[in-house]
């Protein structure tokens, strides 16, 4: 896998030569040093920008918890609008290296940023596709926004299991008496770094164990063929949301999460409710 040096006139990272045949075999494929130093400085920006927001600020969907110094953010989704992602994650590089991946067009499902700030939680085992409905297939890519390393929870994955669902826990993770015979590989990343994944690639990551951050945005895309179903996930999630009284470490419609819930009165000290 090599990067070419072609000079990026767009604002988009350079084109990237992609192993499509170790894609296929291991249901993910990481692509190193995608985003340049000056990409990534914007990116980190506008993620600084976002994780300051409130809660319904344009549609975000704010998800907090507490690390090491108290109540602090975990997740921010439904951030399309917000800083320069539209042009970053709707269009251009990204959908044309998924849309290789998958072997035909792609359109954007959902994104987020998972922040794993000091003391952040991790995710246990589990596949993407029970919690994304809609969709027959959808593939994820994982953008380093810091360096992810073992110490701050970097991502694992199972080479070579993106061909079925495993047996479940009841809440859409994987079982754990499955989940601990698995073969995990560790997959750091540097930052500007890419990790794609198969929705059905059983993947977890540990908690972040070091005072630095380990952030990373996640963008998800289906088949252009099934439709652009954006609106209809968030709008599926936010109906999840109101009927279940979920609490801000609930980050999505099955389990995995592994975060401490905020009290109410930590939730206000750091501006997250009124």
């Amino acid at each position: 896998m090599s990067i070419s040096t072609t000079p990026n006139t767009q604002g988009q990272a350079p084109a990237v030569e992609l192993d499509v045949d170790a894609w296929r075999r291991d249901g993910f494929l990481h692509v190193p040093g995608v985003f340049d130093a000056d990409r990534l400085a914007e990116l980190r920006s506008w993620v600084d920008d976002v994780a300051t927001r409130p809660y319904g600020d344009g549609g975000l969907l704010q998800h907090y918890e507490v690390g090491d110094a108290g109540p602090q953010i975990a997740r921010s989704e439904n951030l399309l609008d917000h800083g320069g992602f539209r042009d970053l994650i709707a269009q251009g590089t990204l959908v044309e290296m998924g849309g290789r991946l998958l072997g035909e067009p792609i359109v954007l499902y959902k994104e987020k940023i998972n922040y794993k700030l000091s003391g952040g939680a991790g995710f246990i085992a589990h596949q993407d596709a029970p919690a994304y409905k809609f969709v027959d297939m959808h593939l994820t890519c994982m953008v380093a926004i810091d360096d992810a390393t073992l110490d701050n929870g970097c991502l694992e994955a199972v080479a070579g299991l993106h061909d079925e669902l495993l047996p479940d826990d009841g809440d859409g993770c994987v079982d754990p008496n499955v989940a601990v015979g698995l073969d995990w590989l560790a997959l750091p990343m540097r930052a500007g770094d890419l990790l794609w994944f198969h929705s059905l690639a059983p993947h977890r990551s540990g908690p972040n164990l070091t005072s630095t951050t380990r952030r990373a945005l996640f963008c998800t895309y289906n088949a252009a063929r099934e439709g652009d179903l954006r609106e209809q996930y968030y709008a599926d999630k936010l109906r999840y949301f109101a009927e279940t009284g979920a609490p801000s470490t609930r980050v999505s419609t099955v389990g995995g999460f592994d975060g401490i819930e905020p009290t109410v009165e930590q939730l206000r000290e750091i501006g997250a409710l009124s």
